[in-house]
């Protein structure tokens, strides 16, 4: 049986909880931003950013210098932690 969004029935909301970027990724502060070489994002997810509604969030699993799974918000370089209703984080740890 081929799997469609249709048979897997609505998607769970989240709840996106703004992160430090110091706390999930190794890099460096540079004046107001914070730099990290070599993140790749692995897609686009539905949510848009909460903060600058302009960003469409990308997801960030955990790589070399990614120690938390996340996502991103290319717009405003702001990262976010999603958890579902009930509390329990969204993202593997």
């Amino acid at each position: 049986m081929k799997w469609t969004p249709e048979l897997r029935g609505e998607a769970p909301p989240l709840m996106l909880v703004e992160l430090d970027p110091q706390a999930v990724i190794d890099g460096e502060r540079f004046d107001d931003t914070y730099l990290a070489q070599d993140v790749v994002p692995a897609g686009a997810m539905r949510e848009f950013c909460p903060a600058c509604r302009k960003g469409q969030l990308q997801l960030v699993l955990r790589q070399d210098n990614v120690r938390v799974a996340h996502l991103f918000c290319f717009h405003c370089t702001r990262c976010f932690g999603a958890l579902l209703e009930d509390g329990t984080p969204a993202l593997c740890e």
